[in-house]
């Protein structure tokens, strides 16, 4: 089990943000007990395009406290920070409940979710169906469950990494057209809340 603690941010310098991200910061990161750090840009996804996904995982929830703690502690990450202007808008903590595939891509959607928890075993046989489908079209999927949201409508995420988001979006049909499908969310009241779609910074 592990936990993302993702930033949703304005980035004005997003080229010198990414060579950062690409050279010294997962060092930095890692020191702060980063087990991966991830930064995408939303291209589509109403008010947030243009903004940027920063996620870093932790073991544990106290690590992600303290790491993110650290991270404001960092003055190197305060200074790339700043000269790259980075405003954070939103924080959120998840747990990842499920994960199918790998981490990478070109592209990535996100699907925010709402519904009733399930728990862990359930979920992995969901999983199982799911990536069934999607598996046609993405490198990874993975189910993180809120945590730390504050007040707002999704109490989950799906995540997916692809090289083709025509590939991707064909399988995504796919998997919501299937009636297994169908059944898995109206057992649980699933419902879509919105997608976005962004571009890997790294």
């Amino acid at each position: 089990m592990s936990y993302i603690y993702s930033v949703l941010a304005q980035i004005s310098d997003k080229a010198g943000f990414a060579e950062a991200g690409k050279t010294w910061i997962p060092g930095n990161l890692e020191k702060l007990g980063v087990k991966s750090f991830s930064s995408t840009e939303v291209v589509m996804g109403g008010e947030l395009s243009g903004m940027c996904v920063v996620g870093f995982e932790y073991d544990s929830v106290d690590a992600a406290m303290a790491g993110q703690a650290g991270l404001y502690a960092d003055s190197e990450i305060v200074g790339m920070m700043q000269a790259t202007q980075v405003q954070v808008v939103r924080r959120n903590l998840f747990r990842v409940q499920s994960e199918r595939g790998e981490r990478s891509g070109q592209y990535g959607t996100i699907l925010y979710m709402t519904g009733r928890p399930l728990d862990d075993t359930t979920m992995e046989a969901n999983m199982d169906h799911n990536w069934s489908h999607i598996n046609e079209g993405a490198n990874g999927l993975t189910w993180l469950m809120s945590v730390a949201s504050g007040p707002s409508p999704f109490n989950a995420t799906a995540v997916t990494w692809t090289d083709s988001l025509d590939s991707l979006l064909a399988a995504s049909n796919k998997m919501f057209a299937d009636p297994k499908t169908m059944q898995i969310m109206a057992d649980s009241g699933a419902q879509v809340l919105g997608r976005i779609i962004g571009r890997d910074m790294l």
